[in-house]
């Protein structure tokens, strides 16, 4: 009789046990596959604005396809691209199997769903209020001074920018009931159990704020990150001549609409700057005046807002540039004086305290090349 009042208390101590571990063990598991799914957008938004980092952004924007129909041209060259790519990459929420072959019967065909295994929780951006990795470009959102000359500099050369990134997945339950004894308690254990296919089950979903006043699913946090793109560096290299002008561009490696002297010609002869304005005057009056003395030939003579002029026309830039190859820096050799002059075309040797230089060979050792950084 003892043995069987005490294997009768124990009965009663395990009944009591499963009204918590049951629902906890439960728990466990959809909990389990809620902090999966969330890494999973993680590395959706995360991996998707990294691949802006390695685009070509010296490439001219190409037309792609508007939404409506007809064309419109991108932000800049593979905008779109890259995002549509990571789109097609996680539609399956991972990025371990990948197929970007069109057509139905890729991994995210609208009627497979061989990529919903879960058990328990299953994550699916078809859901409402869900939404696959989207990217935005604000491309004045840093670095805009209000000043007209600056300003028109970024609108003419900047690309990229300040590029943000957001995804948000949608969850919806597969295992839990709803309700857990309703006989001692009326509070619902988990949103409404789904059944059959999860596609139509996520289409079909009510969000928070429905007209039904419920909800069948589970919306993530938002994963937003962003990314800002310096576009302003020519990534090519530039190498330039004495008396480099513009018409000798087409045959630079360079695309002549964004190379280093089309930079410069921009600023320089730019009419925000006063500088120019006021010295291209005087220029013209110079040489006119020069020419009725007699003093230059009739064909130096300069015309105001024609730049098209034959000898030394201060109203253009003249650049020269050379890489620097091995010790011997960049120097370049011109005839000057009835002979052959060296110069540096950077700042390898400034004839003071020659940092560039000092930094070349001291590298590895202290910064420019000095022991103390105070001497620099």
């Amino acid at each position: 009789m003892r043995r069987a009042r005490v294997r009768g208390a124990a009965a009663v101590e395990m009944a009591i046990c499963m009204l918590v571990i049951v629902p906890v063990f439960m728990y466990s598991l959809f909990l389990f596959d809620l902090l999966r799914h969330m890494l999973d957008a993680q590395e959706t938004g995360l991996s998707t604005v990294w691949d802006y980092s390695v685009l070509d952004y010296a490439k001219k924007p190409e037309s792609v396809p508007a939404e409506g129909g007809g064309s419109t041209t991108e932000a800049f060259s593979g905008f779109g691209m890259a995002q549509g790519t990571a789109r097609q990459m996680f539609c399956d929420h991972e990025s371990g199997l990948d197929s970007y072959d069109p057509g139905p019967d890729r991994e995210c065909g609208a009627h497979l769903e061989d990529h919903h295994t879960d058990v328990v929780a299953s994550a699916c951006w078809l859901n409402p209020g869900a939404q696959q990795v989207q990217c935005y470009l604000d491309a004045n959102a840093v670095g805009a001074y209000g000043v007209s000359l600056h300003q028109s500099y970024m609108d003419t050369f900047q690309r990229g920018g300040l590029i943000r990134c957001d995804a948000r997945l949608g969850v919806q339950n597969y295992l839990l009931p709803e309700e857990f004894l309703p006989e001692f308690s009326k509070v619902k254990m988990a949103k409404e159990l789904q059944k059959g296919s999860v596609h139509t089950n996520a289409q079909a979903g009510r969000a928070e704020g429905n007209e039904h006043g419920d909800s069948n699913v589970y919306l993530l946090p938002w994963e937003r990150i962003a990314l800002l793109t310096d576009t302003w560096a020519l990534s090519a290299s530039v190498s330039m001549r004495p008396g480099y002008r513009q018409e000798e561009a087409s045959s630079n490696l360079q695309d002549p609409s964004e190379g280093l002297y089309t930079r410069v010609v921009q600023l320089y002869q730019n009419q925000e700057n006063m500088g120019f304005t006021q010295m291209s005057n005087a220029s013209v009056s110079l040489v006119n005046r020069a020419i009725s003395s007699n003093l230059l030939h009739t064909s130096l003579r300069m015309y105001p807002g024609s730049y098209d002029t034959p000898g030394d026309d201060p109203r253009q830039p003249s650049l020269a540039i050379m890489p620097q190859e091995g010790d011997s820096g960049a120097e370049e050799e011109i005839e000057q004086q009835r002979g052959r002059h060296r110069y540096f075309s950077n700042e390898w040797r400034d004839w003071g305290s020659n940092n560039n230089e000092r930094s070349y060979q001291g590298r590895g050792n202290w910064y420019l090349g000095c022991a103390r950084e105070e001497s620099c």
